[in-house]
């Protein structure tokens, strides 16, 4: 996920009180928690209220309070989206786990993509790689309900302080191959559309990405070094 005020930037962590996600730029810690800059600004405006209602009153000596540090307002605070258990639920249906979980545009990803692969798997001009569809569909499918749930667990251990990294943080593709790859399939289904037979001529020559991919890199192995 990325940081909601730099979204160019891999979130690190989340805010204990509201769940937004923090680059390493955005983190406020306070007491062993960890903050947005809303939510600590927050937390000081709320004791400046309170120290100066409190020294309106008359008290002891002993009485008073250290209003040196913000603390915790009052009233519920807490996980702003739904728990790991139902997000891993909810996840089965195509989508809901990311919206669960606040991520509106992943989910809008992810119902795009499932509908095309289970569109691709029963389309007669598969052929041949109706089955490699079908996996693929089975693992999107899959995919889904554990990436909510472990991204639903980080930010429920959030709340408590701990940062975590998920598994799926850990694979990372490049973006400019994702959004080529991505703008490649969009042309092809789109172009299927209008010249019928289009994608069944581009699925029976996929060995021909094996072969470019090979060729470049032998190009790039026997190429003198400077």
């Amino acid at each position: 996920m990325q940081c909601a005020q730099h979204p160019a930037i891999a979130a690190t962590a989340y805010c204990s009180n509201c769940g937004l996600a923090l680059c390493p730029d955005c983190v406020a810690n306070f007491e062993s928690r960890v903050l947005c800059s809303k939510c600590l600004e927050e937390f000081r405006i709320e004791r400046q209220s309170t120290a100066e209602a409190a020294s309106r009153l008359p008290q002891p000596e002993s009485s008073k309070r250290d209003t040196s540090l913000p603390p915790i307002p009052s009233g519920a605070r807490g996980y702003p989206y739904c728990s790991p258990a139902v997000t891993l639920l909810l996840g089965f249906i195509p989508g809901v786990g990311s919206i669960c979980n606040g991520d509106y545009f992943k989910a809008f990803l992810q119902v795009l993509i499932f509908g095309s692969l289970v569109s691709l798997s029963g389309s007669p001009e598969a052929g041949d790689l109706g089955p490699v569809f079908g996996v693929l569909t089975a693992a999107v499918y899959f995919y889904m309900p554990f990436e909510a749930y472990h991204i639903a667990k980080k930010r429920t251990l959030a709340l408590q302080g701990i940062t975590v990294i998920t598994p799926f943080e850990k694979i990372r593709f490049p973006e400019l191959w994702v959004g080529s790859l991505a703008i490649l399939a969009g042309t092809i289904f789109l172009v299927n559309q209008f010249v019928p037979g289009t994608l069944r001529f581009v699925l029976h020559g996929w060995p021909l990405i094996l072969i470019g991919a090979g060729a470049y890199n032998l190009a790039r192995y026997f190429r003198p070094r400077t």
